[in-house]
This record gives structure tokens, sequence and C-alpha cells, in this order.
């Protein structure tokens, strides 16, 4: 006879219990067991095969958008040049990696770890330019020696190219990287440290529009940095063209009016040619000047002292940060306003005897002899002093400096430069 032994509810639970805590137990045997393989038994397999190969994620720079005079010109555009890049994080003896490099590159090996050191450890992680232009024996050489330099690439990016040269470089302006100051302003948020951006002229001025927007690359490299393989990438888009009323013919030709000579050397000055029509600047000189393709690629110490120091101030732009007696220039002005006010006509005459006498002082005209009579139209063409000097006491201080601010005196030219003295 068969006998059912029937067993009560907590008999039943207790068998629950301990199988959910056979198999709990049995889990964390496996995991542990797994775990102790992967790291003591398969460990330095595995980091190996880590090192050798590791996704990175390339930053594509945007060239900066083109610039052109009136009639399509090129007065700055970009060109390739081969970068030397560092991952700081990557580098396993960064002491051996800058002793290397600066045997390769003729650079001190402090200039290297400066460069690394002024990052952070924040950004140890980031890659970092440190050369933004190889020389194709120095690339050779160094592309050579890449499999020992964990950390290290190199790279094409865009670098700013003036084909003008000095030419218009105080308007055009000049590149450099961002400094520490200009990363702490609102305006450079989303700009990172090595990043290049127009420092003077209208490089600076339009920086947001010529800047372009950088791309991302994600790729595989092996322990050498080298890339095996492209995952995938987003291009960079090239930055805004600008077309400026320039005109590349009538800047040479104002630029040939103060080229040096040997015997008198440089001719410093300013010149604006303006259309009277519209406003348009057709061409701007200062001289002395420089050559701003010195800069697209990181001025380097010797040149900057060399310009900085120069007592001519070649860096200044006369054109527009400088102040300068107008002189006899300023007889356009009286003389538009002499005819405004029904001062005088064509025909108001005044006898010049070459001097001027006001108050208890005589004022001489240029021509010591004196002009003898003459007219507006011979006062202008012959700049004589007489004649405005005696229509101008009549017309009064007050009307002058009313004309004056009409003509724009005394207010900044507003061309977008910046640093713009009032003239």
């Amino acid at each position: 006879m068969n006998r059912v032994l029937k067993q009560g509810p907590e008999a039943v639970l207790q068998g629950r219990l301990l199988f959910c805590a056979v198999v709990i137990v049995g889990a964390f045997v496996v995991f542990g067991v797994r775990l102790f393989q992967l790291q003591i038994v398969e460990g330095e397999v595995l980091q190996r095969r880590s090192d050798q190969n590791s996704i990175r994620t390339l930053r594509l720079e945007a060239p900066r958008g083109e610039v052109f005079d009136r009639e399509g010109r090129i007065l700055a555009t970009t060109r390739p040049a081969f970068g030397l890049w560092a991952v700081p994080s990557d580098m396993r003896h960064a002491d051996r990696t800058f002793r290397v490099l600066a045997q390769l590159t003729d650079r001190d090996p402090e200039w290297f770890r400066e460069r690394i050191e002024s990052l952070g450890r924040s950004k140890r992680h980031q890659q970092v330019l440190l050369i933004d232009d190889l020389p194709f024996d120095v690339l050779a050489r160094v592309e050579a020696h890449l499999y020992a330099l964990p950390g290290i690439t190199t790279a094409v990016q865009p670098r700013r190219h003036y084909p003008q040269g000095a030419m218009a470089a105080h308007l055009i302006g000049s590149i450099g990287e961002v400094r520490a100051d200009q990363l702490e302003r609102e305006t450079f948020a989303d700009y990172r440290a090595g990043e290049v951006i127009g420092q003077s002229g209208l490089e600076s001025r339009f920086q947001a529009h010529l800047r372009g927007r950088a791309g991302g690359r994600n790729v595989v490299v092996d322990a050498a940095g080298r890339t095996v393989q492209v995952v995938d990438e987003i291009s960079a888009v090239r930055g805004g063209r600008l077309i400026l009323t320039l005109d590349l013919d009538l800047q040479e030709e104002a630029e040939a009016a103060f080229a040096s000579t040997p015997d008198k050397g440089p001719k410093p000055g300013a010149a604006v040619v303006v259309d009277v029509r519209n406003g348009d600047i057709l061409a701007m000189v200062s001289r002395p000047g420089y050559d701003p393709n010195a800069f697209a690629g990181g001025i380097d110490a010797e040149t900057w002292d060399a310009l900085s120091n120069d007592e001519w101030e070649p860096l200044q732009n006369r054109a527009t940060q400088t102040h300068y007696p107008p002189g006899s220039t300023y007889k356009a002005i009286v003389a538009a306003a002499l005819l405004e006010d029904g001062i005088v006509d064509r025909e108001s005459k005044v006898f010049c005897p070459g001097h001027f006498r006001f108050g208890r002082r005589n004022y001489r005209c240029w021509k010591r002899p004196g002009h003898g009579w003459v007219n507006l139209k011979r006062a202008l063409k012959e700049s004589c002093d007489v004649y405005f000097y005696t229509f101008g006491v009549k017309l009064g201080i007050d009307r002058l400096a009313h004309y004056a601010s009409a003509f724009g005196l005394g207010r900044r030219p507003g061309l977008l430069l910046g640093q713009e003295a009032t003239g």
C-alpha cells in the first residue's frame, strides 16, 4: 500500500529558498571565476589587445572662409599642411617622446613638455596640435618613427595663406591661437585651447563668419597610433566667404607709392582711396607693414620681437589707429562750409600779401611773397592760406565745428576693424 506524505507550506517555502540560494551562490561562483580569469589569467593579453586597437575621435578643423577683392581675386585662403598631433594620455614615456620629437624636428624637448603641460590634466585625453606645418623632410622623419611614439600622429589640416603677402595686411588682419584670457570670455565659450582665430583686422571682426564648423572622425588605431580603420566621419564645413570693396589694382598702386628705397629707407605713412559716390574703400595702405603669413603658423619669438620692437611700429594701422594733423586737406571742408553758408561765391576774392593779421600776431601764407588776388578756385588750387584765414574768421568757430562734425571729424571711421581712433 502506497503512502503519500503531505508536506506543509513551511517545508515547501524552505525548499524554494534553498534552491534560490544555491542558484545565487552558483552565479557568484561562475562570475568570480570568470573575473579571475579575465583579470589575472588573461589580463596581460587583453591589455595588450586593448592597447593595440582602440577607438579615437579626431577633430577635423574647418578651413577658414576665403577673402576676395571686389573683382573676385583672392586675398586670403587656406592650403593643406601636415600637422603634428599628440594625445597626452596615450604617451607611455613622455620624457623619451619629447627627446625623440626634439631630435626629429630640431626643437627643444622642453618646448614640447611646456606645450603638453599647459593643457592641464582635464584635457590630457584630447588631441592637441604641436606643430601645424611640418616641412616634408621633417614629416618624413617623423613618419618613419611613429611606430616608437605612441600618442603621436600626423594629419593634414588647413592652414591660412595670404597669396598677396604684405599687401593690405592691416586691413585683412592676421590670425593666431586663441589666448587664455580670450577663452575666459563668453564670446569664446565654445572654443578650445590651440584653436586658431582672427586676432586683428577683418580676420578678427568677422571671426564668427569666417570660422566654419569643425568635423570629426572616429578611427581605430593601433598601439603606434596609426589608423587601422575609419569607423565614421562628419565632414568639416568651410567658413563663409568675404568679398571686400577693395580693388587689388588700386591697392598695388597705392602700395608702390610707399616702396622703400635703399638711400631713404622705409616711407612711413598711410593712404586710403575712397569712392566718393558710395564710401567704398578701394585701397588702404599703412607703411611700414608686415606679412600676415608669419602669423599663420604661430609666429616665432625672433620675428615677433623684431616686429613689436621696431621703432616704425609696423603692426600699427596708421590709416585707422593714429592721429595726424589734417594740414591743407582741411581747406576743402572750409570751402564747402563757406559755400553752404553763403559766405563766398565763385568770384569772391581776397588779396593775399603773404600774411594775415589776427589779434596781435601775423600768420604767414606758405607763399611768402603772397598770391595776390585769389578767388575760391585759385585758393584751392594753390592752397592759399590767407584766403581761408580771411573767410574762416567770418564763418566763425561754431559753424566751423558744425561742418567738421558733419564731415565725420571727431568720430571713429566705423570700418569694423577694431581699435579705431577718432579722426
